[in-house]
């Protein structure tokens, strides 16, 4: 099983002194300095350094994209065509389902559509009948209001002339009674009258007779009309009816073909969750079949990052990557992304880095736990005092500045950059508090950016005899909040 990276801020003071003192991470040579009393001082010369910060937390390897394939029909594996490790091509069958019931429902359906279409085709010539007969009517109709428009005009004709032969008799006979005119003349219009008269009856019955014809006409017509109003309405049914149809015939179709499970990426099957035989139901959910990684050369590791050094983690910022597996490889990253979203567990509060990691040999598999050490900051050629300095405190029986000293005590180390901390010099034989301004750390070194500390100084970093005080640090800004754990630690800020 992997264990996770000690980090820095967990290794004890002593230790971490004791292991500075020895040699880890010192920039010059070590004097010590016997004072009276027994007390002696252990001192580091103030040099010159390359910085780099950097935040070391513990990852999992994933792919870049992860691809479940699944099934949106339900059914039987006839056909499994890839195993764990394949490597598939966009558009590859992996998988095939028993087509059998779908290829009925296709059949059946396809009838069904056949006989909507003819029963769609005999509506639309029923209408096209119709039509015709309208049309007939229609002129029918026209006919006979033609006819009864001569029938009217002849009508009128014959009452004109009725008219005329009425005052004609009315004439006459005056003439008569004045002895003007004989009585044959009399007789013959008394007779135009009566000829008259029976021609504008016969005439009117005639009008009458069309203008029933013209009704009758009018009527079949509305009726021709009103049966292809009746045939169009059918006929839209039908093609309804035929439109459905086709749109089922599609979807068992669409359901037929997804009987064949194909890869919708270029990629490498990680996971195989059926077998031959094996049915799948896909009626409430869509089950996964297969899980897919696109490209295994470019893959990520996700990092939880402490909210403590999140601020300093940004994209952009290079990364080495460790996993047991390959115990003497480190891998090249970059911080692809800082995830704003925050994971809470055990009341730590943690955000997730993802670190794009590129291997042509692909050898770094979905699930590995990798230790990451993300490159922060980097400084060339910097004033810098090892990490020890900034934990030793004098104690008792050393000769100190008490007024000074007693201004620093009960505040914890601090070691964010920009934070101004204390660290100790020896002036005349007596521990001298010097206030700096530090910047970047590596756990070993801070650098100092402001203060009044230069590079022919020497800074304490132990001292033999007496009882020395725990650390502390005066912090004017810049320090982040809680210090360090109990038991003392190097500032934070270190890897």
């Amino acid at each position: 099983m992997t264990q996770p990276m000690l980090r820095p801020r967990h290794i004890g003071v002593a230790t971490l002194i004791a292991l500075l003192v020895v040699g880890g991470g010192t920039i010059g040579y070590q004097h010590v300095t016997t004072q009276r009393g027994g007390v002696q001082y252990v001192t580091q010369p103030v040099g010159y350094a390359d910085i780099t910060s950097t935040v070391s937390e513990t990852g999992t390897v994933n792919p870049v994209t992860e691809v479940t394939v699944g099934t949106q029909v339900s059914g039987t594996i006839a056909v499994l065509n890839v195993d764990y490790n394949s490597r598939v091509t966009k558009g590859q069958v992996l998988a095939t389902l028993d087509p059998t019931s779908f290829q009925a429902t296709v059949a059946q359906d396809m009838e069904n559509l056949s006989a909507d279409q003819a029963t769609a085709e005999a509506d639309a010539r029923t209408v096209q009948q119709d039509l015709a007969t309208v049309q007939a009517d229609a002129a029918a109709v026209a006919e006979q209001q033609a006819s009864l428009r001569g029938a009217q005009a002849t009508l009128a004709k014959a009452q004109a002339t009725l008219a005329l032969a009425n005052v004609t008799v009315q004439r006459d006979a005056e003439l008569l009674r004045q002895g003007y005119i004989a009585q044959s003349q009399m007789d013959s219009g008394q007779t135009a009258v009566a000829t008259d008269a029976a021609d504008v009856a016969a005439d009117q019955a005639a009008v009458q007779v069309t203008q029933a014809q013209v009704a009758a006409a009018t009527a079949q017509l509305q009726s021709a009309r009103a049966q292809v109003a009746t045939a169009q309405a059918q006929a839209a049914a039908a093609q309804h009816q035929a439109a459905a149809a086709a749109a089922t015939l599609r979807q068992a179709q669409y359901s037929l073909s997804q009987t064949v499970i194909r890869s919708p990426v270029d990629g490498v099957v990680m996971a195989r969750s059926v077998s031959v035989g094996q049915t799948v139901a896909a009626s409430y959910s869509t089950p996964t079949l297969f899980t897919l990684a696109t490209n295994l050369s470019d893959v990520q590791v996700d990092t939880s990052v402490d909210e403590a050094d999140i601020g300093s983690v940004k994209p952009g910022d290079g990364a080495r990557i460790t996993v047991t597996a390959f115990p003497n490889v480190t891998f090249n990253g970059t911080v692809k992304q800082v995830r704003i979203n925050p994971t809470t567990s055990n009341n730590v509060v943690t955000y997730d880095a993802v670190v794009a990691v590129h291997d042509t040999s692909s050898r770094l598999l979905p699930g590995m736990t990798a230790q990451v050490t993300i490159v922060t900051g980097h400084r060339t050629h910097v004033l810098a005092v090892p990490t020890a300095a900034l934990l030793y405190r004098p104690g008792t029986g050393s000769a100190t500045d008490t007024s000074a000293a007693s201004n620093q005590s009960g505040t914890r180390v601090a070691g964010a950059a920009g934070s101004t901390v204390v660290v100790w010099g020896l002036r005349k034989g007596r521990p001298m508090p010097i206030p700096v301004v530090l910047g970047l750390s590596d756990g070993h070194n801070f650098e100092i950016t402001a203060g009044q500390l230069r590079a022919s100084d020497s800074v304490i970093v132990a001292q033999h005899g007496g009882k020395t005080r725990a650390a502390s640090s005066v912090v004017t800004g810049g320090a982040p909040p809680g210090g360090p754990p109990p038991g003392g630690g190097p500032p934070p800020g270190g890897p």
